[in-house]
């Protein structure tokens, strides 16, 4: 376009002097002539000129615009097409290089993208079929056999197999139940829980269910030699904190261990709690596990929960739900029958949550003596 503009000018300004030259009968009329011998050369050069950077640089330039844009338009392994070795043929082998590379970086996203989506899914059947694994060893039948419709179960791992879990074992009129914490969460926490209820199996095994504290005591000895064994990082946490309760109906006794779970229970009009022990099983501090006697009554509703629960972090400011809270909760439900406090205890939990993550998997076990 600026080549055409002064080529304009040129020869307009010929045009112009040749005008005046003819005009002026005191000029050359040889001079008249040159001028206009050399507009008409300018006029053939401008044609030849406009003509050549049509064929050789306009027409090439936009069958390339016209080929790129199909090209992106449309979803295929077409290359721009070659014409001539010049400047613009240069240009377009430059440019199907660019596109080949493009393609075979694109193969390679598609490729790695397919095998990430193979891997994951690997991943994910292996992980449901752990969580099949995780809830085959929870006691929901035998709890259902033996308290019926006294008794509710909040279990709602952080992800989707967790650290938490809860245990039932009977023995005649006696039965042993509890709720245990293995530190970690997902699948690290739940190979945890396997190992845990082994370890509580063979205990109960050995010590039987009358005293809960022999249990965590006798547990937490066999499970220090495995773990020291497997030379564990002391970076890995391999604690479990455990409450567990041997309630025996024909002596209308309660009796509570706990290793850094505490025990509550209400009548609808007071609330009381009995701490466990401030020592986790395989914590590296030496100490002991006590048991504690609580009379069983059949209007009391009695509660088990991890810290999963009182530590999940809601409300206006974000801060743990804590044991006044969880406590003032209870007073509220205690009455209602166990289905109606279940319900009760997912909503109110729920809404304290909001917005926030859960932070840690979450248990309770309740029921009530009748």
């Amino acid at each position: 376009m600026l080549l055409a503009i002064l080529n304009g000018i040129v020869l307009g300004y010929l045009i112009y002097s040749a005008s005046t030259l003819l005009s002026n009968p005191s000029s050359s009329q040889v001079q008249a002539q040159t001028t206009i011998f050399l507009a008409v050369l300018l006029v053939i050069g401008v044609t030849i000129s406009y003509r050549i950077l049509s064929l050789r640089v306009v027409e090439p330039l936009g069958r390339l615009v016209r080929q790129a844009n199909a090209i992106a338009s449309t979803d295929t392994n077409e290359l721009l097409t070659l014409r001539g070795n010049d400047e613009i043929g240069r240009l377009t082998e430059a440019f199907n290089a660019v596109l080949i590379r493009q393609r075979q970086a694109y193969d390679l996203v598609d490729s790695a993208h397919q095998r990430l989506k193979d891997v994951t899914k690997q991943v994910d059947d292996s992980i449901q079929y752990a969580a099949l694994l995780q809830k085959s060893i929870l006691p929901n039948r035998q709890l259902r056999e033996r308290f019926g419709n006294d008794h509710f179960i909040l279990w709602q791992p952080r992800d989707t197999v967790g650290g938490d879990y809860y245990v039932f074992h009977e023995e005649g009129g006696r039965c042993l139940a509890g709720v245990a914490d293995c530190a970690g969460h997902g699948v690290s926490g739940a190979m945890m829980t396997m190992l845990a209820r082994a370890g509580i199996d063979r205990s109960i095994q050995l010590k039987g269910i009358g005293s809960p504290a022999a249990v965590l005591k006798a547990t937490n000895d066999g499970m220090h030699s495995i773990l020291s064994e497997a030379q564990l990082s002391r970076a890995i946490a391999t604690t479990m904190d455990v409450g567990l309760v041997l309630i025996d109906a024909e002596s209308q006794l309660l009796r509570f261990a706990g290793a850094k779970i505490w025990l509550y229970w209400s009548d609808g009009k007071t609330v009381h709690f009995i701490k466990g022990d401030n020592r986790s099983l395989w914590d590296r501090r030496t100490g002991d596990y006590h048991d504690h006697d609580v009379p069983l009554s059949s209007g009391n509703t009695y509660y088990l929960t991890t810290d999963g629960f009182l530590d999940q972090a809601g409300g206006e400011h974000g801060f743990g739900l804590g044991s006044d809270r969880f406590s003032q909760w209870i007073l509220e439900h205690a009455h209602k029958p166990l289905g109606e406090q279940h319900e009760a205890f997912s909503k109110a939990l729920d809404a304290f949550k909001g917005d926030h993550p859960q932070r840690d998997d979450i248990t309770m076990l309740s029921f009530r003596f009748s």
